[in-house]
């Protein structure tokens, strides 16, 4: 076993993409917040020009620049019907201006707006009758004119498939007469940390050989993130029974679509997923990934009532099993994939690396665009991985790193303020 080949991550993604397949769906909803954080699933395309018509830019007067031409400092203009967003606009007199609000359509006639500023004493009179008084400081056609279609015409793409529906493309989806759209469906999941050793943090301090649960919260909230909804949490002992049978109820109880667990993945004598794979209705592969941290996987289903529940099963070691999730669970979910850049890297001194393996590397950008590591490369050293806002890859074939070499770096939430 301990002989057999390293695959690589991208074939391991592809794998649980592929079993992911199986329970991902989609829904319908409306425009509002629930939307927010979604992932759209089909493109959608703009059903009118925005803005919809020629409107003013400024509370002021609507003109033809032409009764402008060859005037002075100022002009006087007899003022016509003033327009208010909402109005018709109806059309502008020759010599005349009309008085006309943020937002309001451009009457027939004009081709600028002088703001309410560049109007002499007694400003922005609307009665019918009156005159106003404009010192304009240019006289340029289409001056505080916002023309048709300027933002988004009709038929325009405003959405694609596979991104992300934040607050701003929600309001302009609406802008373009989109009521609902389509998104992914959360799928359900149960997220377990396995080992004898583990405690819930509303414990008393663990005892020698014990440790608090960082798994458990720490993977619920990858998931939630990238798209997933969590139903259960929890820990089990390192009992390959109770394990099943715990995984079993909690599945019926919560209608859970995917099983997610850390830890009992590894070459020990007490490992308990890979016992928990030796019983009748678990079809559980463990294949080991050529990346540091991170190698020990297990990837498979568990029968539960006739149905076949998916499983990923990633490494006890906290920073591992962050790391899986982000590189693993995260796109077999179907979230928006990061922002990957190539930077320089930033050291004191040379940093090895595997030479057999990916080795992801946690690291904060800096204001220089440069990349420094932060904590060093051992997968229990989580408080390295909360002050990351990166993560570096140095990639196979590499055995050492040093300052100034670029390496592709995936951007991460989180990190110092």
């Amino acid at each position: 076993m301990s002989g057999a080949p390293r695959i690589p991550l991208a074939d391991h993604v592809a794998d649980a993409v592929a079993l992911l397949a199986a329970v991902r769906g989609t829904e319908v909803l409306p425009l509002d917040g629930r939307a927010a954080g979604r992932v759209a699933i089909a493109e959608q395309r703009s059903r009118v020009d925005v803005p919809g018509h020629d409107n003013s830019q400024m509370d002021g007067y609507a003109l033809a620049a032409a009764d402008l031409a060859g005037a002075d400092q100022e002009v006087s203009l007899p003022l016509g019907p003033m327009i208010a967003a909402g109005d018709a606009p109806g059309t502008l007199e020759p010599g005349t201006a009309r008085p006309i609000m943020t937002g309001a359509p451009i009457p027939a006639g004009a081709d600028l707006v002088v703001p309410v500023e560049e109007s002499g004493p007694g400003r922005f009179t609307p009665d019918l009758g009156s005159r106003v008084t404009l010192a304009p400081t240019s006289v340029a056609r289409g001056r505080f004119v916002r023309t048709r279609g300027s933002d988004t015409h009709r038929g325009d793409a405003v959405l694609r498939e596979g991104r992300l529906l934040t607050p701003a493309r929600i309001a302009h989806l609406a802008a373009c007469g989109i009521l609902d759209v389509e998104v992914q469906a959360p799928v359900r999941a149960i997220v377990l940390s396995t080992g004898s050793e583990v405690r819930r943090a509303d414990a008393d301090l663990p005892d020698p050989g014990a440790l608090f649960d960082a798994n458990g919260p720490g993977l619920a909230a990858a998931l939630t993130e990238a798209g997933a909804e969590v139903v259960r949490t929890g820990a089990v002992p390192d009992d390959a029974a109770a394990l099943l049978d715990h995984l079993r109820e909690q599945i019926r109880a919560h209608d859970a679509d995917l099983v997610v667990t850390s830890g009992g993945v590894s070459m020990g004598a007490v490992e308990v997923v890979r016992h928990a794979a030796e019983r009748d209705g678990v079809l559980l592969a463990f294949p080991t990934i050529a990346m540091q941290p991170g190698g020990p996987q297990g990837i498979g289903t568990l029968e539960v009532d006739g149905r076949r529940v998916p499983w990923l099963a990633f490494p006890g070691n906290p920073v591992s099993a962050l790391l899986s999730c982000e590189l693993i669970a995260r796109p077999a979910l179907g979230a928006p994939a990061r922002r990957r850049l190539h930077l320089p890297i930033q050291l004191e001194a040379e940093e090895s690396s595997p030479p057999a393996l990916d080795q992801y590397r946690r690291a904060r950008v800096l204001p220089s665009g440069r990349v420094r590591l932060v904590g060093g490369a051992s997968s229990h050293l989580l408080g390295g991985y909360a002050a990351a806002d990166a993560l570096v890859l140095v990639p196979r074939g590499t055995s050492a790193v040093h300052d100034g070499d670029t390496l592709e770096t995936l951007l991460i939430p989180g990190g110092e303020s």
